[in-house]
C-alpha cells in the first residue's frame, strides 16, 4: 500500500468509525427503552470512543499535511443499518478482519511512529470490542436469547 493509499484508507476510517459512533448511539437508545440497559450502556461507551477514534484520525491526517478539501470524498456520509433486534445488532457489528485491516495500515506507516501508535491503540480497541460481542454472542448461544435480554435488563 503506497503512503497515499494509506492516507485514503486512514480518512476512510474516519469515517466509519463517526458512522458506526452514529449507528450505536441509536442501538443504546433503543436499547435503553427497551429495558436493556447493559447492553445500551456498551453501546454507548463504543459509540463515545468510535468518535474518539474519528477525531484522533482527523487530527493526525491534518498533522499529516491533509486539507478539508482533501478529506471530503472520504468523510461522505457512510450508509450504516440500523438493527431493532439486538442479536442482530451484536452479529452485524462483529468483524474480526478489523483487526487485520488495522495491522495492512499499521505497515503502511512504518515510517511514522506518531501514526503506528494510534493504530495500536485502535488495534487493541477493537479487539476489546470484538471481545465483548463474541461473549454476549456466546450468552445467546448458552442461555437463549430470551434469557440473554433478561440478562441485559
Amino acid at each position: 500500500m503506497t503512503k497515499e493509499e494509506a492516507l485514503k484508507r486512514l480518512a476512510y476510517l474516519g469515517a466509519v468509525w463517526f458512522g458506526n459512533s452514529k449507528q450505536h448511539f441509536a442501538f443504546s437508545a433503543y436499547d435503553r427503552l427497551n429495558g436493556w440497559n447493559k447492553l445500551a450502556d456498551k453501546w454507548k461507551e463504543e459509540a463515545e470512543e468510535e468518535w474518539d477514534e474519528a477525531e484522533e484520525v482527523l487530527n493526525r491526517l491534518v498533522e499529516l499535511g491533509c486539507k478539508p478539501a482533501d478529506l471530503q470524498e472520504a468523510m461522505k456520509t457512510i450508509e450504516f443499518p440500523f438493527y431493532d433486534d439486538p442479536k442482530q445488532q451484536i452479529e452485524t457489528d462483529y468483524n474480526p478482519q478489523a483487526v487485520e485491516e488495522l495491522s495492512r495500515l499499521h505497515a503502511a506507516f512504518a515510517d511514522d511512529v506518531p501514526t503506528q501508535k494510534l493504530i495500536e491503540k485502535w488495534i487493541d480497541g477493537e479487539v476489546e470490542h470484538m471481545a465483548w460481542e463474541k461473549q454476549y454472542m456466546n450468552y445467546i448461544e448458552k442461555f437463549g436469547y430470551e434469557n440473554f435480554l433478561m440478562m441485559m435488563v
